[in-house]
């Protein structure tokens, strides 16, 4: 790939990713406040906010100047937002973002978006139990949730990979709380025995695609 078109994937715990490439640095579901005992440092400048629903562990979004892009739920919670609703496509800064529904029965507008950034497609699930999970088209990337309680368990989460079939899938949603204690490496073995390709970031590191 082109260094101009290198996208740079970064976990920053729990839901949370920065996706960037040379043009726009989109930050989902962000999540540093003290209640979350993983989150790293972060000093990064994101023109884009996703936020998947509006619990507290997916909206720390205040301190950032960006777009806050979230469903109707948190109309008015940002200085700038623009809010989507299920099955949206918008242009944002550029970056076409498609907002997708989910399951997660204790949000009131629970939801995923599909974007793409350098030439890669990007899907991120959310919080979504398996009996959210769509069939979705020609996905590069899949954030996926595995740590169970909240969200799908790291069973579910494979049978999820069957329907959608990424390229490949990143974990997330595990290990910041008691309640959410997963292994990604073990889901790893799991995932890749039925034929899929998972990439386990550590909380704070990269990868480039």
């Amino acid at each position: 790939m082109k260094e101009d078109l290198a996208v740079k994937v970064t976990y920053l715990s729990h839901a949370c990713f920065e996706v960037k490439d040379q043009r726009h640095t989109v930050l989902i579901d962000p999540f540093f406040t003290k209640e979350n005992p993983l989150a790293p440092q972060y000093e990064g400048k994101p023109d884009i906010i996703l936020i998947t629903h509006e619990h507290f562990d997916h909206t720390d979004a205040s301190r950032f100047k960006a777009i806050v892009v979230a469903p109707p739920t948190l109309q008015g919670k940002y200085k700038e937002m623009m809010t989507m609703e299920l099955n949206d496509n918008k242009l944002i800064n550029g970056v076409n973002i498609t907002m997708i529904g989910v399951s997660h029965h204790q949000s009131k507008y629970p939801a995923g978006y599909i974007f793409e950034l350098g030439g890669v497609r990007f899907a991120h699930l959310g919080d979504t139990y398996l009996g959210g999970v769509q069939r979705l088209t020609n996905i590069d990337v899949l954030f996926i949730p595995i740590g169970g309680f909240f969200t799908m368990d790291m069973n579910d989460a494979v049978r999820a990979l069957d329907i959608i079939k990424p390229k490949s899938a990143i974990p997330m949603h595990f290990n910041t709380f008691d309640q959410i204690k997963a292994d990604p490496y073990k889901f790893k073995q799991l995932a890749e025995k039925a034929g899929h390709t998972i990439i386990v970031i550590p909380i704070g590191e990269s990868i480039t695609l």
